[in-house]
């Protein structure tokens, strides 16, 4: 399994209109072979920050390039939403059937 976490920062006066475009994708995105689950949530305590989460079945299936992203990209104000470009970070994970 392959978690990836994306750390975005909007433009306060942006951040509204992000968080529009973000939630457009996130249906698509939880539609795609080996997603296990999406999800995007605004930071309680700024809303200016946002953490984006997919975790994938395995490695091959992550794109582990942002995938899901690539559908907000396509909106243009996205790019002139953000301070600066959106941190990602990959974890590599496996379930303990001893945990489940």
């Amino acid at each position: 399994m392959v978690i990836l976490r994306f750390k975005i920062h909007s433009r306060p006066e942006k951040s509204d209109e992000l968080m529009a475009a973000l939630a457009e994708i996130i249906t698509p995105a939880r539609a795609i072979d080996g997603v296990i689950n999406f999800d995007i949530a605004r930071v309680l305590r700024d809303p200016d920050w946002f953490i984006a989460t997919a975790v994938y079945e395995d490695g091959r299936r992550s794109g582990a390039t942002g995938v899901p992203f690539r559908g907000a990209q396509g909106h243009g104000d996205v790019a002139e939403s953000l301070v600066a470009p959106p941190e990602r970070t990959i974890y590599a994970a496996s379930l303990d059937p001893m945990l489940v």
